[in-house]
């Protein structure tokens, strides 16, 4: 449309008046409108900026003669009036120029408000359901529900996370619904934006954790052409989400509400495709109001209630293990605890979420274990799982009788030695009902056997405060001082590797809760996991923990840490290797190949960026690092030359 003659106008300063030499063009904002502004023999123009045809930007084509040249096809347009020279009526909206003081101003008609689609309502379904955090990328061919997402975002409903990759975005919305129990949202472009999401979306999967996926699609009329970046994303990506679905015209909004109520009841992945140019479609008129849905809560039943009484009654040394599943349970599990005085044990996963410090706590059981857990483990007589599975890496002995409650129904076909009892049942609604039907016991020579262990234990930990034999430090030593400074309420996001492992053996945890890659034990998962979990607990410290090799992977996202100024503080081992990789390698027999690495200066990257950020090498300056970086008033990084070893 011609705005030359529009007494509606809004002026817009778009620049200098040399800002153009003549028969030149280039692109301006003018508002909510991207202008194309040339300069030729006839004056000044401004055409819309994209070409009808392919999308190309005009304001990035060639003046020829009295013609703007499409950048993309050649195609021709009048850069004053956006006419054609064919018999086709392909032009371009127009606006109006003026020069004023030497100041080129461009006038607009700018839209009262955002215009309604099938992508505000979307939106508006996902707040209705819950929704209010999303991570991700915008691109080509997610920039009408990107736009919707703005939208929501300006009126306070969506906190967005804009990421340096999308394996991040997935990283991210895993974390946080680990943490929280509730779904974000994860999004990118088609292709292998989409792509990219792929690890993290199996993170959630392998975890049970809610999680949105989210992606663009190229247009429905070029599916199946292989057109430029077509991935058959519900085939690619599905096998990750336990609900797919290609968004096409006849759909209402109502997919919302049937995503978030999948992800939230079955504790898995819901994945949702929008194709180009449905993104553009108007708001259907059959779309229900969404509802945010609740998760399921099984209750024990009475039969199993009773034998795991009994079992539980007949016991002399009883140990309660605490999985991922039961975290959100951890009260409800350790007043049962309490009331029968059984010791308490987590997974690595469950890290946190029952304070080591309880007279009756003996840590992480398994490979990334306390001696504490591992020696009454073979003490019990009878081993209660709450939450969580067999894997080999927690180590559940086959020569204990195991009682089992979880939700997971395809737990019962897997990994089930010795189990007397298989209770499908939420874990805080079952230990609810085992305080009611169990006897109060007190087994006073038990929580002696566990003081003595945790004191013979912190003893062996103090002795392994040093420099190793390279002049490093080692990781007993990392996290004592870590323990010194870290807030009881702080959330930690954890890496893989010997790092880690480190840190559920040598870190006792009071309080701080921790989320990590857990069985999927993806590379790379603290940093990004770290912008989740600051997004589900803003008011609180947010501590990344990992070495050299898993951070490299995603260190980027540092930037966006200092772009949204989130308050997470980065202790980072770094060892010049792939430490775990080497060891691995060392077991094997094998030669140590391939593992060493050249870093950059991981402290100098933080500062570059305004964060705080110190390396320390010795003992006395880990002591005042470690205590600076969680003085500092904001985001940070500790590297520390750290040992490639476990201790």
């Amino acid at each position: 449309m011609d705005m030359t003659n529009n007494d509606e106008l809004t002026w817009f300063d778009v620049g200098p008046a040399d800002m153009l030499a003549n028969d030149e063009v280039t692109v301006v904002r003018a508002g909510h409108h991207a202008v194309a502004l040339s300069r030729t023999a006839q004056g000044w123009g401004a055409i819309a900026n994209r070409c009808p045809h392919q999308g190309g930007p005009l304001g990035e084509g060639m003046i020829e003669g009295c013609w703007l040249i499409c950048p993309w096809h050649g195609w021709e347009y009048d850069p004053k009036t956006g006419e054609t020279p064919g018999p086709f009526d392909d032009r371009v909206p127009s606006f109006a120029v003026e020069l004023r003081d030497d100041r080129v101003f461009v006038g607009v008609i700018e839209p009262e408000e955002h215009e309604t689609t099938l992508m505000t309502q979307l939106v508006d379904r996902l707040v209705a359901g819950g929704i209010d955090t999303v991570f991700g990328m915008v691109g080509h061919s997610n920039l009408g529900f990107a736009d919707a997402l703005r939208n929501a975002e300006k009126s306070g409903d969506i906190r967005f996370i804009g990421i340096r990759h999308e394996g991040a975005a997935a990283f991210a919305a895993s974390a946080y619904g680990k943490l929280t129990g509730r779904p974000a949202v994860c999004f990118a472009i088609a292709g292998p934006g989409a792509t990219n999401l792929y690890t993290g979306m199996w993170d959630a999967k392998i975890s049970n954790t809610p999680l949105l996926a989210i992606t663009g699609q190229i247009p429905t009329k070029n599916l199946g052409t292989r057109a430029f970046q077509e991935v058959p994303l519900v085939k690619a990506l599905g096998p990750a989400a336990g609900w797919s679905k290609r968004l096409s015209a006849s759909d209402t909004s109502k997919v919302a509400t049937d995503m978030i109520s999948f992800a939230t009841t079955q504790h898995d992945v819901a994945h949702l495709v929008i194709p180009d140019d449905v993104q553009t479609l108007p708001p259907a008129t059959d779309a229900p109001p969404a509802t945010a849905a609740a998760p399921n809560r099984l209750l024990l039943t009475a039969s199993d209630t009773a034998k795991i009484a009994d079992l539980i009654r007949r016991s002399e040394n009883p140990l309660f293990v605490v999985g991922k599943g039961g975290t959100r349970a951890s009260g409800e599990i350790m007043a049962l605890a309490e009331w029968v005085d059984a010791a308490v044990a987590t997974t690595f996963p469950a890290k946190g979420c029952i304070p080591e410090d309880h007279p009756l706590a003996t840590g992480v059981l398994g490979r990334s274990g306390t001696p504490v857990s591992a020696a009454m483990q073979t003490r019990s007589d009878l081993i209660v799982l709450f939450g969580t599975g067999m894997a080999p890496h927690t180590g559940i002995t086959e020569k204990r009788p195991v009682v089992r409650i979880d939700t997971d129904a395809l737990a019962q076909l897997r990994n089930t030695h010795n189990v007397a009892v298989f209770a499908m049942a939420d874990a805080g609604a079952a230990a609810e009902a085992l305080v009611r039907e169990c006897t109060e016991a007190d087994r006073p020579e038990l929580r002696n056997y566990l003081a003595d262990r945790w004191s013979w234990w912190r003893e062996r930990k103090r002795q392994r405060r040093h420099i190793d034999v390279d002049g490093r430090l080692t990781s007993a030593a990392v996290f004592h001082q870590l323990k010194q400074s870290i807030p009881h309420d702080a959330v930690v996001a954890l890496d893989v590797g010997n790092t880690t492992y480190s840190f559920g053996r040598y870190f006792e945890a009071d309080g701080q809760r921790v989320v990590m890659s857990g069985w999927l034990g993806s590379i790379g998962y603290a940093l990004p996991a770290s912008l989740g979990a600051a997004l589900a607990y803003p008011d609180m410290t947010i501590v990344a923990i990992a070495g050299d090799g898993g951070f490299g992977q995603y260190a980027m996202e540092l930037t966006t840490i200092a772009k949204y100024g989130l308050n997470i503080k980065v202790v980072l081992l770094s060892n010049d290797e792939l430490g775990k990789i080497t060891a691995e390698q060392e077991l094997a027999g094998t030669h140590t190949w391939a593992t060493s690495l050249k870093n950059p200066s991981w402290a100098g990257m933080a500062t570059s960026l305004g964060l705080f950020g110190t390396r320390v090498t010795t003992s006395e300056e880990l002591d005042k690092g470690m205590r600076d970086l969680f003085a500092h008033d904001g985001p940070g990084l500790l590297e520390i030359r750290s040992s490639r070893l476990q201790y």
